[in-house]
């Protein structure tokens, strides 16, 4: 709990690469899967496609979050809580309001032109967007007119998410409390705790407060992601769980995999006899959250154990990604979206469009992070950073083979 000896966890620098390009690939089939609402839409939908996006679609985010706290946990080890505000402002705010004025305008434009709502150029429409009076686009419009976050919501939820425990440790210090519980508290018990916690939020908020992604009415979302964010940073201070979801990461599997199986059969109504009574009976709804949020904490941790496993060198790619993640994120549903907008008149097909799509992207996000590094305000705009090697502590815990 007070080791002072610094170096960095590589496992999570793969891992949260790896999900940022899960996401990517995610983003893309949003354009193309049936039945879920995105900014723009191909003319070719998939069913099929919802059962492959299930797969990420319960923890995809959540994970990011969980990282998060690790990481926000170990800096909090060696920096002041005054030092880690700034550096979280300067790292997620500012890309944020950056992001807002500057790289998601194109994304509402181009939603609008294929909605046959604008004609307009996009600077007149730009002009329009950063204008919190603006007539354009009432329907559309919030507290502060069209000006939106879109997929930057991360950012926002994350910088709020920082300030509260942070300010929250200064008024109950977690450590000495972590530090008392450290040798009663075991894996298991742990792991009932995030269940059960995950659980009691789905139960009482997650019909109620459907999600919206705006902050400030987006409670189902703010229970379940803050107390991720939470438990991550609880994770990072008792080594001792890390090692036993390394020891279990087949079992946790094995779990994550059974409770993917039964959201499909519920998906497909193999399990209609118990869905018939979902919304009259609490045994039923109770069981559906049971699995729902077994199977979201599955997920994550098996993931998080088979990196520590697995993924623990460094190599050059795996530096320049990790240090390239916060542009990309930025930068790639704004490219995905103008690539499927300039490809749809085409008509390819969409097995084939996809490919393209995936490319441009990659290539715009490789193209636009080699400007943004060799730029120094660009490089505080995008969030990029100096890496910090004394930032993560050792592991303290055996890698398991």
């Amino acid at each position: 709990m007070t080791n002072s000896q610094f170096t960095r966890q590589w496992d999570l620098d793969w891992l949260r690469v790896l999900v940022f390009g899960v996401l990517i690939l995610y983003h893309v089939g949003m354009y193309y899967v049936a039945d879920w609402g995105w900014h723009i839409k191909s003319a070719y939908t998939s069913e099929l496609l919802q059962n492959f996006m299930l797969l990420s679609n319960q923890w995809r985010m959540s994970l990011l979050f969980f990282i998060s706290g690790i990481v926000l946990a170990f800096c909090h080890q060696r920096m002041s809580t005054w030092q880690l505000i700034k550096a979280k402002t300067l790292r997620l705010f500012v890309p944020l309001l950056f992001g807002m004025y500057v790289v998601v305008a194109p994304q509402m434009y181009i939603e609008m032109l294929d909605k046959g709502l604008i004609t307009m150029s996009f600077f007149d429409f730009w002009l329009a967007y950063i204008n919190p009076n603006t007539p354009l686009l009432a329907q559309y419009q919030s507290e502060i007119g069209l000006l939106t976050w879109n997929h930057l919501w991360f950012l926002a939820y994350l910088w709020v998410y920082c300030l509260l425990l942070l300010v929250f440790t200064r008024i109950v210090p977690l450590r000495p409390l972590l530090s008392a519980l450290e040798a009663k508290l075991s894996a298991s018990v742990a792991l009932g705790v995030a269940i059960v916690t995950l659980f009691v939020v789905w139960m009482m908020l997650r019909q109620t407060y459907p999600s919206t992604h705006g902050l400030i009415d987006d409670w189902y979302n703010h229970g379940k992601y803050f107390s991720v964010f939470l438990m991550g940073y609880i994770f990072a201070l008792l080594p001792h769980l890390k090692a036993s979801v390394v020891k279990n990461r087949h079992g946790l599997t094995a779990v994550a995999l059974i409770g993917y199986t039964l959201i499909l059969l519920d998906k497909h109504g193999f399990l209609y006899f118990l869905s018939q009574h979902f919304e009259t009976n609490i045994w039923v709804k109770s069981l559906y959250g049971v699995v729902v949020c077994t199977n979201h904490w599955a997920w994550m941790l098996a993931l998080i154990g088979y990196s520590a496993s697995h993924l623990t060198s460094p190599n050059p790619p795996l530096r320049y990604a990790t240090s390239a993640v916060l542009p990309w994120y930025i930068l790639h549903q704004t490219l995905i979206i103008g690539c499927a907008y300039w490809l749809k008149p085409f008509e390819i097909s969409p097995g084939i469009e996809s490919i393209f799509i995936i490319a441009l992207t990659a290539l715009g996000c490789f193209l636009g992070y080699e400007v943004i590094q060799r730029n120094k305000v660009l490089c505080v705009l995008f969030g990029v950073a100096k890496q910090d090697k004394t930032c993560i502590p050792k592991a303290k815990y055996q890698t398991v083979s």
